[in-house]
């Protein structure tokens, strides 16, 4: 099957991540699969430098149709099957390329959990009866979906997976090299600096746990973002900057992982299902995380790795933290959970067959 991934930023973030798997697994069954993007970075740089066929396109709104037409162009000279749109705009241009080439079915993967404006709502319900299929990467995507006036029979819930380890690797190298002992907690998250992955709320969470423990405990942020500096600011006006350790933007989060105890996600909105926590989990790090999007579903849903707290309920984060932080048992039983729930029901592979499945 000749497939095509349209998103507008071919960056670096959790869409990505999504798109460069689906990629290399099913090209490695045998399918082509093609990038079409507007603006480059790591996802466009990484494919061409392996080989595979890309697009620029300018998807920006005042050239929708023409992007639409070029894209319809590609399609037919490529003899592409299927159009896999990731975002609302990119589900658009795909669909009005249908006007140019009709014999291309569009997916549209939604990774949001977004409430939609009257504008928007109103393009949903004149496009997406022409979606062959519409994926919500959690349960709370496929109602916020539906709400949004996107049509019902064509959504369908697949989750996002990873490779699952089968195993929890403890080192602490990672920490030590930071100078922090043994006997240190270490927390973890990886998010943009952007209002809405809640790291004011994170902050607030920390001093308050910093008053209920005389354990020392440190949580590093992995991420980079337009925020940074003004965090790095709070950090040091609360007397947190010697708790809260801001790595940037890394590559190593794997060894991150390994020399954590928790792994935090504080979310406000926008969470669909969060390759972050999936990647956390697959390392066996426990959870606690915001009751947001897909997150019930990773650490609560049928198989308990995690607590899951109201975002903006400071105490009840810090609580939470507090209580894995003091229960080595607990903690041992939800790190075990959480491998044991990768290989059950987040198994990267099978969920790549369940999406390509949904290109029939």
């Amino acid at each position: 099957m000749d497939i095509l991934y349209l998103i507008n930023f071919a960056g670096k973030a959790g869409t990505e991540k999504y798109v460069s798997n689906l990629v290399h697994i099913l090209s490695a069954r045998g399918e082509s699969c093609h990038l079409a993007y507007n603006i480059p970075g790591q996802l466009s740089e990484t494919l061409e430098s392996e080989g595979f066929p890309c697009l620029r396109l300018d998807m920006s709104g005042k050239n929708a149709l023409g992007a639409a037409k070029r894209l319809a162009a590609y399609c037919r000279e490529h003899r592409i099957e299927v159009i896999h749109a990731q975002y609302p705009r990119e589900n658009i241009i795909a669909l009005l390329s249908k006007l140019f080439y009709r014999r291309v079915k569009v997916v549209y993967t939604s990774h949001l959990t977004i409430h939609q404006n009257a504008k928007w709502k109103l393009l949903n319900r004149i496009f997406t009866p022409f979606n062959h299929r519409i994926i919500a990467v959690c349960r709370q995507g496929a109602d916020i979906l539906a709400s949004n006036g996107v049509k019902k029979d064509r959504i369908r819930v697949i989750y996002n997976g990873v490779s699952p380890s089968g195993k929890r690797v403890y080192d602490r190298s990672f920490a030590r090299s930071f100078g922090i002992p043994d006997n240190t907690f270490v927390m973890s998250i990886m998010a943009r600096y952007a209002p809405e992955k809640g790291l004011p709320f994170l902050l607030a969470s920390l001093a308050k746990l910093r008053r209920k423990t005389d354990r020392p405990f440190v949580c590093f942020i992995a991420g980079d973002g337009e925020e940074f500096d003004n965090f790095a600011v709070m950090c040091q006006n609360s007397g947190m900057n010697d708790r809260v350790i801001q790595l940037g933007f890394r590559t190593d989060s794997a060894q991150m992982l390994k020399s954590s105890d928790l792994y935090l996600n504080s979310s406000s909105k926008n969470e669909a299902m969060s390759f972050a926590i999936l990647e956390a989990m697959n390392a066996g790090v426990p959870l606690v995380v915001t009751d947001v999007g897909g997150n019930r579903d990773l650490a609560e849903t049928h198989t308990v790795c995690g607590k899951v707290i109201p975002f903006g309920n400071s105490d009840g984060f810090s609580d939470a933290i507090l209580e894995l932080m003091e229960n080595e048992t607990l903690l041992k039983e939800y790190s075990d959970s959480a491998l044991r729930k990768v290989r059950e029901e987040f198994d990267l592979e099978k969920l790549a067959l369940d999406v390509f499945n949904a290109y029939y």
